[in-house]
């Protein structure tokens, strides 16, 4: 059975993180696998001494891991619950599992605005989004599950036979028998080439098996384009690529994606192209 993968620090956030991906789990017949990860720096490593410490601490997160596994199960009997305690570097572990597990996906929180604990807890997510060779869905602080009846995808309408990662959009489309709602913004036709029409048939035609709709926006400003998109045509999920240039590169370039995941109230999927 497919399953959601759900880092966890244990903390607020990663619970609520936690609770929309059992929501997800009991309406689209999920697993879920909770991990954590005793995260080791590289002085840590070559610090002998913390050898002992790192033992006392990975028994204690086993132990933790274990009482809430007991209390998960308890309350939610229909789902089937595993989990893991890794020690390492969080980003090369996380990797590592997903490589053994093959999750559907894995689900983390992230909260604040980058300041204090915020930072700590939005960072593993933002290194998360940019490293891990799996599908990742973000999830807002205050969030709450809702059926993924539309998601959001935004396009530069550039080279979309190969730069779409279509198979996990089908994936996504097809789990949560959603909508697919394309969205090209552009200003004063910067963007408009030769080549334009023929991408959107292109993509039209690669979208054939899924049901989708066209909306074309005309916004100086990418990131209030799509928040506003989101928002009044209630979307309940949107995709990012980000390791696309072009059309997000002012996103990625100006480090505006740290702000676009703090400030999103619906789940990000973030997608790699491999």
């Amino acid at each position: 059975m497919s399953k959601l993968l759900i880092p966890t620090d244990f903390s607020p956030v990663a619970d609520n993180a936690l609770k929309y991906a059992m929501d997800m789990a009991t309406q689209y017949q999920l697993d879920i696998l909770l991990f954590h990860v005793v995260q080791i720096s590289a002085t840590d490593i070559s610090n002998v001494v913390y050898v002992d410490v790192m033992a006392d601490v990975h028994k204690h997160a086993t132990e933790k891991m274990n009482e809430k596994i007991q209390v998960l199960s308890a309350q939610y009997p229909h789902l089937v619950f595993e989990h893991k305690v890794s020690d390492g570097l969080f980003i090369d572990a996380l990797q590592e599992v997903c490589d053994d597990q093959k999750p559907v996906a894995v689900l983390m929180g992230i909260t604040g605005s980058g300041q204090g604990i915020d930072k700590i807890i939005g960072s593993n997510a933002i290194m998360a989004m940019n490293n891990l060779k799996f599908p990742l869905i973000v999830v807002p602080k205050n969030a709450y599950f809702r059926s993924v009846n539309k998601i959001c995808f935004a396009c530069d309408l550039k080279n979309v036979a190969t730069s779409t990662p279509l198979l996990a959009i089908k994936v996504f489309a097809k789990l949560f028998n959603s909508e697919i709602h394309i969205l090209n913004i552009d200003y004063k036709n910067r963007n408009y080439t030769a080549d334009t029409p023929s991408e959107i048939e292109v993509l039209n035609a690669m979208f054939d098996q899924i049901v989708h709709k066209f909306h074309f926006i005309e916004n100086e400003n990418v990131q209030d384009a799509i928040n506003d998109f989101i928002e009044s045509n209630e979307m309940d999920m949107v995709i990012m690529l980000p390791k696309k240039h072009g059309f997000f590169e002012s996103l990625f370039k100006k480090s505006q994606t740290k702000e676009m995941l703090y400030q999103s109230q619906i789940p990000v999927l973030a997608l790699q192209q491999y």
